[in-house]
């Protein structure tokens, strides 16, 4: 399925309303710029009726074009894929390299952290517990 910039372009817009439907009207105005809308006000309607045919793009009664694409057809399959799948790791857990049962890491030590005398003293003064 290879598609023309003018396509692609008609897509993009589409998406960029995140399922909504807009009007050929406003997808020729907007989606290939003015300057395109008033030389040819129609530009757009041979390309959107390849798009519906395609099934990337879909009509309503109205005559509005909605962008429903692969990313829906890719959700169900994903979705398909995931009831499939193994669980996942537990959290913490981790892989390295080839070793699939790293040994248990050992606690980081505290960070030690540089305060100039004078935010020590305001920190102590504060009446706050901040470790040591």
């Amino acid at each position: 399925m290879t598609f023309s910039s003018d396509e692609l372009g008609i897509i993009e817009y589409l998406k960029s309303w995140k399922g909504a439907a807009i009007s050929m009207v406003e997808i020729c105005r907007s989606a290939g710029g003015r300057q395109r809308y008033r030389e040819e006000p129609n530009w757009a309607n041979s390309l959107l009726a390849r798009l519906v045919e395609e099934k990337l793009v879909e009509v309503n009664e109205r005559g509005h074009y909605r962008y429903i694409g692969v990313d829906e057809a890719q959700a169900a399959a994903e979705q398909a894929a995931a009831q499939k799948a193994p669980p996942k790791a537990a959290q913490g857990a981790s892989l390295v390299g080839d070793n699939y049962f790293p040994s248990k890491r050992e606690p980081e030590a505290e960070t030690e952290f540089y305060l100039s005398p004078q935010i020590r003293e305001i920190l102590r003064n504060s009446g706050k517990k901040f470790g040591n």
